[in-house]
């Protein structure tokens, strides 16, 4: 005696096409993921970018009412939330001559923070598209207070 079995008649479609939506999630997959990584990165830029601009406008107010405290300077950028790694530069100009602490000429302040942003995708594709780190230069600027 025979057994009769019964074919599904869609049984082997739907098999061959859960097998091509494996290869085409395996073929765009990296390229999501380079993606991803590469608006995460210019979110990280961005977010730098806007700590190092917070920073110096903190380092040129303090001093713009000290101008000859340069470690209070840097120490007010540092502590205004730079990423790590970044320095700082002071330039005075115009005439900055002081008596008793009070500045007596016009002088104009600059505090500059220079940071070099390595972003994640940068070894990975450094290889193939030479990519390098990017180095983001910030400067604020204001007169000192009489």
């Amino acid at each position: 005696m025979r057994h009769r079995t019964r074919l599904r008649p869609h049984s082997s479609g739907c098999r061959a096409s859960r097998g091509q939506s494996m290869v085409e999630l395996a073929l765009t997959l990296p390229v999501l993921l380079l993606l991803l990584l590469g608006t995460i990165d210019m979110g990280r830029v961005f977010l730098d970018y806007i700590q190092l601009r917070s920073a110096v406008r903190e380092g040129a107010g303090y001093g713009a009412r000290l101008p000859d405290d340069t470690a209070g300077i840097n120490l007010r950028v540092a502590e205004a939330g730079v990423p790590a790694g970044t320095t700082t530069a002071i330039v005075k100009s115009g005439v900055c001559t002081s008596t008793a602490g009070k500045p007596d000429g016009i002088c104009t302040i600059t505090v500059t923070a220079t940071h070099t942003f390595t972003p994640v995708t940068t070894s990975f594709l450094q290889s193939w598209f030479g990519m390098d780190p990017v180095t983001m230069r910030v400067s604020a600027s204001m007169r000192v207070l009489q």
